[in-house]
C-alpha cells in the first residue's frame, strides 16, 4: 500500500483488527491531512462522503465487511478539492478464520466523466422535451436499409400510435384513408427519385377520428445522386382544414342567407345609408327599391314616424351594442306591417365600419298574438270560473300550467302545484299505472279517458275522471298533454253502493235459506240454490221451464191456481203467506209457507214466490208441546232432587267413615225413590262402569267402588217406575258419584286406622295421621267439586237452555208461559245451588287471596241464607299461613257457621282472628241457646268431633264454653310455625 501511495494512484487500506485507516498521498491531500501517512479511523472515509450518498456508502461497506468485493460510484465533499465524483473498488482480505481482517481499496477520480455525462443527459432531455412539445413529428428514414432511424414522440399525439408502431413497414398505408393510397404511392415514387414532396392527406387516428396531415419529405443523395436517406416533418393540420371548410360553408351560408332570406337584410354605413339590400325589401313599402347608397337611408325606409326611434337604436349599434326592437310601417296600399328589427355592428380590424340590419315581418304573428290574447282572455275567464281541474303536463307528468280550480278541488294553490308532478297527488297504488298511461299518450298521440284516486291535502280520497288530450308540435310529436279532471267521487260512491246493493241482493237471494222462485206464464224462470233442496232436485235445469203446479200437493192445487190467477192480474201485488204442502221429486211431502208478489219481467207480469220449509217447525211445535207437558210434571221433581243433592253434599262435610256414608246414602235413596229393599253388597270384581245404573232381574245395581279384588255395589232389589225418568236417573248417578269419589280413600283410611289401632292398642291417632286424613278429604272434596261442575251442573244448564229456547217461541203465551218461566227460574236456582255446593267443597280463591278475604266472602254469602248477623274482627292478625293451616281454619269456621244455622237459633255471631307471639287465635261466640257440654253426644257429635280433630291435627287446642242458655263460646289456639 505504501509503494502505491507514492504514485498518482489513489489507494486506501482499513485494518479491521487494529481499527486503522491508511491512505495514499493524493487522498490525504484531498482530505487536507498535513502529516504524510498519518493513520486515521476507518470511519474517516465516511465523513468525506456527500450526505446524499451516505446510505449507499453504508450499504457498500456492509457488503465489504461481509467478505464481498464491491464497487461504488459516489460523491465526496472534500475540504480542499470541493465536490468530486469517485469510483471506489474495495477488496476484503480474510484471515485463517475466514473473517475480514483488512480491506484494501482503489479510488478513481471520475469527476470529469460524470460532469460530461450529466451535461449530455441534460442536453438530451432538453431536446426530448422540445420535440415532445412540438406539434410536428420529425423523422428520418434509411432508404438503403429500409429502416426508420428516428421518429419523435409527437407521433403519438398526431396519430394516436406509439413510436414503435410508427416504425413498422406498412404503418402509413395501414392508417391512411383508402382513397389516399394512390397519392401516397405517388409520394413514395417521387421521393425515391430524389424529388422533395409537400403533400396533404387524411389518416384514421387510433381513436377512430379522421385527421388531416401535412407531410414534407426531403431526400438526401450520395455522390452518385442516389437516395440514401429521407428526412421528414409531419404536422397535424386537421384544425386548419376544418376551419377552412367551415369558413367556406359560412361564406356560402351567409350568401344564401342574404340573397334568399325571406327577411329584409341590408348593409348600411356609419351614416345609416344602405350599401346593399336583398330583394325582400320591397315588402316594406310594397314596391321594388332602385336606390341605394346616399340616396336611401335605412331610417327613411321604414317611414317618417320611426326615424327618431330607429336613429336612437342605430346610434347605439355603431357604438358597439347590438340592438333588438320592433317597428311598424305603412305600405302603399295603406295596410300596416309589423317588423322585428335587429342591428348588428360590423367590425373590420377591430373597428366598426357599419352595421347589418335584419328586419323580420311579424305582421301575421302580431295579428295571431292579438287574436290569441283575446282568445286567451276568454279561455282564462272560462278556466278561472270552471269547477273542473285543468292542467298541462309534460312527458314526466309535471304540471306546466294549472287552473285555479286545483285549489278548490284538491286543496293545492296554483302557485304550489306548478313544476310538481301529478303523481304526487295520486294514490300510491295507482302511480305506476298513471305513469304508463301518460307514456302511452305520448307514444300513440291519442286522447285517453282514465280514472284515478287523488289525495286531497286534508287526507281524504277524491275520485277524478280525467280526459287527457295530447298537444302536437310542429314536428308532429307530442309536446305536452292537456288534462281536464272532474270530481266524480259522489258518483263513484253511488255506483259502488248500487253495485254493492245489487251484489248483496243477488247474493242474498242466491244464498237465502228460503227457496226463491221467479216464474212467468206459470213456468219456472229462475230458482236459487235453496230451491234445489226444497224440491229435491240436483240441478236447476230440472226446474227451469217446468210448470210450477207440477210440484203442488193435489189437496192444495186448487188453492195454488186461484192464488196465481189473482197474482198475475197486475204487477206489484203482494199476497199474504199461506201454508200448503209440496210434493218433492222423490215423492216425499213437506209443509211449506208460501209468500207471493207480482213484478214486471221483460214487459210482462211475473211472480216471485218464496217457499219456506216449515216441516221442522211443525215437528218442533209438537215436540215443544210434549216438552211443556214433561216440564210441568217435572218442575216439582227438579226442585226436590236438587234439594236432595244440596243437603246430601252438605252432610258429606262431616262424614269420616264408610259406614256413616253408606247409611246416609241408603237413607237418601230410600226417601227419594220410595223403596225399602236396598243394601250395599260386595261381589267378585266385575267390569261394570262406576255409578252406571245396571238393570237386574230383581231391580238395579250401581258400582260404588273396588278394593282388594271386590266390587262394592248399591243393590236395589225392587223395580220402580221412577227410574224410568231421566232426571231421577241422573240424580241417582250423581249422588252415587259423590259417594264413589270418597269410597276408595275411606277404605284406605279405615284400613290405616285399624292398623294403627292394633299397633297403638286404643291410643289416640297421631297428628300426622290426622293431617294425612284431612288432606285426603280435601283432595276428595276438590275432586267431587270438579265432578259436580262437569256433570250435574252442566246437565242442568243444558235443560235450562232448552227451556229458554222454548220460551223464545212466540206461540207460547198465557198461563203456559208463566209456568215455563217459573220452571226456568227454578232451574236457575238449582244451578245456583250447585255452584254454591262446588264453592263450599273447594273455595276457588282460598289459596290465592288468603284466609281473611276468603272468610269475608264466606260471611257475606252465609248471611244471605241465615237469620243471624256476623261480626268479624281480624286487625290483630299478621301471620302468613301455609296451605294446610289455612284450609283447616277455613273448614272450622265453616262448621261453626253451619252449627249456628242448624242448632243455635242465634241472632249474632262474633268471630275474631288474631296473632299473638307464635300462636294464632280463633275465637267464636254467639248469643244462641248454647249446648250441653256434659251431654252424652254433645262433644262427640260429627261436627264437634271433626273440629276437635282438625285442631289436634294442627297441634292446637280447642275449648268449648256454654253457660246455661247463654250462647256458645269456642276458643282455638294453633301454633303459627
Amino acid at each position: 500500500m505504501h509503494s502505491l501511495g507514492d504514485e498518482n494512484v489513489i489507494t486506501w487500506s482499513m485494518d479491521m483488527e487494529e481499527n486503522l485507516l491508511t491512505m495514499s498521498r493524493i487522498l490525504e491531500e484531498w482530505a487536507g491531512c498535513t502529516s504524510k501517512n498519518k493513520p486515521h479511523s476507518p470511519s474517516f472515509l465516511r465523513e468525506l462522503v456527500n450526505v446524499v450518498d451516505r446510505d449507499r456508502y453504508d450499504a457498500y461497506m456492509e457488503r465489504l465487511n461481509a467478505g464481498h468485493i464491491s464497487n461504488l460510484e459516489y460523491r465526496m465533499q472534500l475540504p480542499t478539492a470541493g465536490l468530486k465524483w469517485v469510483q471506489n473498488i474495495g477488496t476484503p482480505i480474510l484471515n485463517k478464520e475466514n473473517k475480514v481482517c483488512r480491506i484494501d481499496g482503489i479510488m478513481l477520480d471520475i469527476t470529469e466523466q460524470k460532469t460530461a455525462q450529466i451535461q449530455l443527459e441534460s442536453t438530451f432531455s432538453l431536446y426530448q422535451q422540445m420535440f415532445s412539445n412540438l406539434d410536428v413529428a420529425v423523422w428520418s428514414y434509411d432508404y438503403v436499409s429500409k429502416k426508420v432511424l428516428f421518429i419523435s414522440d409527437a407521433i403519438l399525439n398526431i396519430t394516436g400510435y406509439s413510436v414503435e408502431q410508427a416504425k413498422e413497414d406498412d404503418f402509413w398505408l395501414r392508417i391512411a384513408y383508402k382513397e389516399e393510397n394512390p397519392l401516397i404511392q405517388e409520394i413514395i415514387s417521387s421521393v425515391g427519385q430524389g424529388i422533395p414532396q409537400l403533400s396533404e392527406y387524411r389518416i384514421i387516428h387510433a381513436s377512430g377520428e379522421p385527421r388531416w396531415l401535412q407531410v414534407r419529405i426531403i431526400p438526401s443523395l450520395d455522390e452518385s445522386q442516389a437516395v440514401v436517406r429521407l428526412d421528414g416533418i409531419l404536422a397535424d393540420i386537421t384544425e386548419r382544414k376544418l376551419m377552412k371548410e367551415a369558413l367556406l360553408k359560412s361564406e356560402q351560408r351567409y350568401k344564401s342567407l342574404f340573397d334568399y332570406n325571406s327577411d329584409v337584410v341590408c348593409e348600411v354605413n356609419l351614416q345609416g345609408n344602405i350599401l346593399a339590400i336583398n330583394s325582400a325589401a320591397q315588402q316594406i313599402t310594397g314596391e321594388a327599391l332602385s336606390m341605394v347608397g346616399e340616396n336611401l337611408s335605412i331610417m327613411n325606409l321604414f317611414g317618417v314616424e320611426n326615424i327618431t326611434r330607429m336613429s336612437d337604436y342605430f346610434g347605439r349599434t355603431v357604438r358597439g351594442s347590438a340592438q333588438h326592437y320592433v317597428v311598424a310601417s305603412s305600405r302603399k296600399d295603406g295596410s300596416v306591417s309589423h317588423w322585428t328589427m335587429k342591428n348588428i355592428p360590423i367590425y373590420v380590424n377591430s373597428r366598426i365600419v357599419g352595421a347589418f340590419v335584419v328586419a323580420k315581418d311579424i305582421t301575421s304573428t302580431v295579428e295571431v298574438e292579438q287574436k290569441l290574447a283575446q282568445r286567451e282572455a276568454e279561455y282564462r275567464l272560462i278556466i278561472n270560473n270552471m269547477k273542473d281541474m285543468m292542467g298541462v303536463l309534460d312527458q314526466k307528468g309535471n304540471f306546466i300550467v294549472a287552473s285555479p280550480s286545483c285549489e278548490t278541488l284538491i286543496g293545492i294553490p296554483v302557485g304550489l302545484i306548478k313544476d310538481t308532478t301529478i303523481l304526487e297527488y295520486i294514490d300510491p297504488d295507482e302511480q305506476e299505472s298513471l305513469r304508463e298511461q301518460i307514456t302511452n299518450i305520448f307514444r300513440t298521440k291519442a286522447s285517453k279517458m282514465f280514472y284515478n284516486r287523488f289525495i286531497h291535502t286534508k287526507g281524504y280520497i277524491l275520485n277524478l275522471e280525467c280526459l287527457a288530450t295530447p298537444v302536437l308540435g310542429e314536428d308532429g310529436e307530442v309536446m305536452s298533454i292537456v288534462i281536464v279532471a272532474r270530481d266524480i267521487t259522489k258518483r263513484v260512491q253511488m255506483e259502488q253502493e248500487l253495485r254493492e246493493s245489487e251484489e248483496f241482493n243477488q247474493q242474498l237471494i242466491k244464498m237465502s235459506p228460503e227457496a226463491v222462485v221467479l216464474h212467468s206464464d206459470y213456468k219456472f224462470v229462475y230458482v236459487n240454490f235453496s230451491c234445489l233442496g226444497l224440491f229435491g232436485v240436483s240441478d236447476e235445469s230440472q226446474l227451469i221451464g217446468k210448470n210450477i203446479f207440477n210440484w203442488a200437493h193435489p189437496e192444495y192445487l186448487p188453492l195454488a191456481k186461484e192464488r196465481m190467477r189473482e197474482i198475475y192480474k197486475e204487477p206489484y201485488k203482494i199476497l199474504v203467506p199461506i201454508e200448503q204442502k209440496v210434493v218433492r221429486s222423490d215423492g216425499t211431502i213437506i209443509d211449506v209457507e208460501v209468500t207471493a208478489s207480482s213484478i214486471l219481467y221483460k214487459g210482462k207480469v211475473a211472480c216471485i214466490s218464496i217457499f219456506r220449509d216449515i216441516s221442522d217447525r211443525k215437528k218442533a211445535d209438537e215436540d215443544r208441546q210434549h216438552t211443556e207437558q214433561i216440564i210441568r210434571e217435572s218442575e216439582e221433581r227438579y226442585f226436590r232432587l236438587q234439594t236432595s243433592l244440596d243437603q246430601f253434599s252438605q252432610d258429606l262435610f262431616g262424614v269420616m267413615k264408610i259406614s256413616h256414608m253408606e247409611q246416609r246414602l241408603l237413607r237418601e235413596v230410600r226417601e227419594t225413590l220410595q223403596i225399602t229393599n236396598m243394601k250395599f253388597i260386595a261381589v267378585e270384581s266385575n267390569h261394570d262402569k262406576l255409578c252406571e245404573i245396571i238393570e237386574t232381574e230383581q231391580g238395579y245395581s250401581l258400582k260404588i267402588g273396588e278394593s282388594r279384588g271386590k266390587s262394592y255395589l248399591l243393590s236395589i232389589n225392587e223395580k220402580t217406575l221412577l227410574l224410568e225418568i231421566s232426571s231421577i236417573r241422573v240424580w241417582l248417578e250423581t249422588i252415587t258419584r259423590y259417594v264413589s269419589v270418597l269410597f276408595d280413600h275411606f277404605l284406605l283410611i279405615e284400613d290405616l286406622t285399624k292398623d294403627l289401632e292394633l299397633a297403638a292398642s286404643k291410643q289416640v291417632a297421631p297428628t300426622w295421621l290426622l293431617r294425612f286424613m284431612f288432606n285426603l278429604s280435601e283432595n276428595e272434596r276438590k275432586r267431587l267439586a270438579q265432578d259436580l261442575h262437569d256433570s250435574a251442573l252442566q246437565e242442568q244448564i243444558i235443560w235450562y237452555r232448552k227451556l229458554d229456547f222454548l220460551l223464545g217461541e212466540r206461540s207460547i203465551n198465557g198461563e203456559l208461559r208463566e209456568q215455563l218461566e217459573q220452571i226456568s227460574e227454578g232451574l236457575l236456582d238449582v244451578i245456583y245451588q250447585l255452584r254454591i255446593i262446588c264453592n263450599e267443597l273447594r273455595p276457588p280463591a282460598l289459596i290465592n287471596e288468603g284466609l281473611i278475604s276468603s272468610l269475608e266472602t264466606l260471611f257475606e254469602f252465609t248471611q244471605l241464607r241465615t237469620n243471624y248477623q256476623i261480626y268479624f274482627e281480624s286487625e290483630g292478625f299478621t301471620h302468613k299461613l301455609d296451605d294446610e293451616v289455612l284450609i283447616g281454619l277455613y273448614r272450622i269456621v265453616q262448621e261453626l257457621l253451619a252449627n249456628a244455622a242448624k242448632h243455635s237459633f242465634a241472632t249474632e255471631v262474633h268471630i275474631t282472628l288474631a296473632s299473638e307471639d307464635n300462636h294464632i287465635h280463633l275465637d267464636y261466640k254467639d248469643n244462641g241457646i248454647g249446648m250441653n257440654l256434659f251431654g252424652k253426644d254433645s262433644l262427640t257429635s260429627m261436627g264437634i268431633y271433626g273440629m276437635k280433630e282438625r285442631v289436634r291435627s294442627m297441634d292446637g287446642s280447642i275449648v268449648f264454653r256454654s253457660p246455661d242458655k247463654k250462647g256458645l263460646a269456642v276458643n282455638i289456639s294453633i301454633p303459627a310455625d
